[in-house]
């Protein structure tokens, strides 16, 4: 839709991008990339993304039978959605802001590594969710159980979320370092 210089999706855009630059979520991290502090500004992004953009928001609403699984898989639309839109934006609307094959590679990482880790952590919350509806996936008649073993499952998943939001603000946030002016 951008491609074709929409106008409901370009100020869409913008207003997305103003929003975000001006958040006071993101602003810490700012600072510390400004101020030279990469570990500071890797553990907030980690922080950030492991607590907020994967627990609180795909995860967490799997205590809700059956209806958070469809809280997750909206969430998770949503999420490409919008980073869709970002890169849209920036590839198409906005190329003097990430002119370079450094920023592209930088894109790409990071979506690949956060993206890769929103899906685990929305298959945990989808799973929980799941578990008290269809108790006899985990061999037992007790939808409590079954819902103890989801939650055990998650810790299992989470093992992959946590190395792929590590290696994923590692990526960001340095390549963010290198490339920034």
């Amino acid at each position: 839709m951008t491609k074709s210089q929409n106008p409901f999706f370009m100020n869409f855009n913008e207003s997305l991008l103003e929003n975000i630059s001006g958040s006071p979520i993101f602003a810490p991290i700012l600072e510390a990339l400004q101020s030279g502090n990469l570990a500071l500004a890797i553990a907030i992004t980690f922080s950030i993304n492991l607590l907020s953009g994967a627990f609180a928001t795909t995860t967490l609403p799997g205590v809700i039978p059956l209806l958070g699984a469809i809280i997750s898989m909206v969430v998770s639309s949503f999420r490409g959605f919008m980073i869709g839109a970002l890169f849209t934006y920036t590839e198409i609307v906005s190329p003097e802001a990430t002119a370079g094959l450094g920023w592209a590679i930088l894109g790409l990482g990071t979506l690949i590594l956060e993206l890769g880790a929103y899906v685990f952590s929305a298959a945990a919350g989808i799973n929980i969710s799941l578990s008290s509806f269809f108790p006899n996936r985990y061999q037992v008649k007790s939808r409590w159980v079954a819902f103890k073993k989801a939650w055990k499952d998650a810790g299992r998943i989470y093992v992959i979320v946590i190395i792929l939001l590590a290696l994923g603000a590692i990526w960001e946030m340095s390549g963010i370092y290198l490339l920034m002016p």
